[in-house]
């Protein structure tokens, strides 16, 4: 049986304040939980056991994995008790890793196809697989060159400026692995796959492969990738967006249940709203996203920000290129 291992344990610092209650894998997505997005990628191939390394706010957890339970999809949880980093979290559970495993960064939305990436793991009797994503300006990520049989030859984290520009295949922060690479790992040590293990098995000659796929990819951990991921799946650009279960209106809008939307109200183009949200007369509501129960006041205007839960806009107010939470 493939295990999943899900790293889930980020404070999330950029999308403070919303991640000083609620961990960055638990913020919704179009009013879905990050997290339950990826597991609905692993189930989608036939996977839906899953191991969540957890640290920051770990009880926060508890109802979304009985919720998860009602849907078939069984978690279970491994707490750090000190952030180990993406490497040394998943060695602290290397004695719950028996065969091949899939390892998901808790910050990546995405279709890759796990089935083929799997397959080509096998096939070429690789090590270590990391998923790769072709984008055309490698300079916020790193480049991650290959030969001709796919074989990683480097990790170049900080590409020049005229390197980056060209382009390139870059790490998407899925990796399928067999549990012996964390075997010279130590133990209880902070540990980075990217920095650390991966460029060590390089270096080693393990067979060290990528696996380069196409598929929608984005990682979510800014504000403008956060709101870019709800544009995404509304515009359905991402398999795992359910849209029948929302209300989607014109201009890429997306109305959650039980809101109260003013006739004159001018919305989008592009805006999500949470559940039982307000929007009163003649506001305007562009390019944003509102959590649950969100109150925007009368003549409001919010543009390109993030409203948490409970927030309101008072009558009046302007905000913009803003993240808020409710006092």
């Amino acid at each position: 049986m493939i295990r999943a291992v899900i790293l889930a344990g980020g404070e999330g610092t950029r999308l403070r304040p919303l991640t000083y209650a609620t961990p960055k894998s638990l913020l919704p997505i179009a009013n879905i939980p990050f997290l339950q997005h990826q597991l609905w990628t692993l189930a989608r191939h036939g996977i839906t056991t899953a191991t969540l390394l957890t640290g920051y706010l770990a009880d926060a957890f508890d109802p979304f994995i009985d919720a998860m339970a009602a849907e078939g999809i069984m978690l279970d949880v491994s707490r750090e008790e000190q952030p180990l980093g993406t490497c040394g979290a998943v060695r602290s559970i290397r004695d719950r890793l028996d065969g091949t495993t899939i390892v998901f960064n808790g910050d990546v939305l995405t279709d890759l196809d796990l089935t083929e990436m799997l397959a080509a793991h096998r096939a070429r009797g690789a090590a270590l697989s990391i998923a790769l994503k072709p984008v055309a300006d490698a300079g916020p990520y790193g480049l991650v060159p290959t030969d001709d049989r796919g074989r990683v030859e480097a990790f170049l984290e900080k590409p020049p400026p005229p390197v980056a520009a060209l382009g390139g295949n870059i790490n998407a922060g899925t990796y399928v692995l067999e549990p012996d690479v964390l075997d010279d790992v130590p133990s209880g040590t902070p540990w980075s796959f990217e920095r650390q293990l991966f460029p060590a098995l390089v270096e080693a000659g393990a067979p060290v492969y990528g696996f380069v796929s196409p598929a929608y990819w984005l990682d979510i951990g800014t504000p403008e990738r956060y709101r870019q991921a709800h544009w995404d799946l509304i515009d359905g650009k991402s398999s795992s967006f359910r849209p029948a279960d929302f209300d989607v209106r014109g201009g890429c809008v997306l109305v959650g249940r039980d809101c109260t939307v003013a006739p004159d109200a001018v919305l989008g183009p592009r805006a999500s709203f949470g559940n039982g949200c307000v929007i009163e007369a003649g506001a305007t509501v562009r390019g944003s996203v509102l959590l649950d129960d969100v109150r925007i006041g009368e003549g409001a205007t919010i543009v390109d920000a993030i409203l948490g839960a409970g927030f309101v806009a008072r009558a009046g107010d302007r905000i913009q290129d803003s993240i808020r939470s409710a006092e």
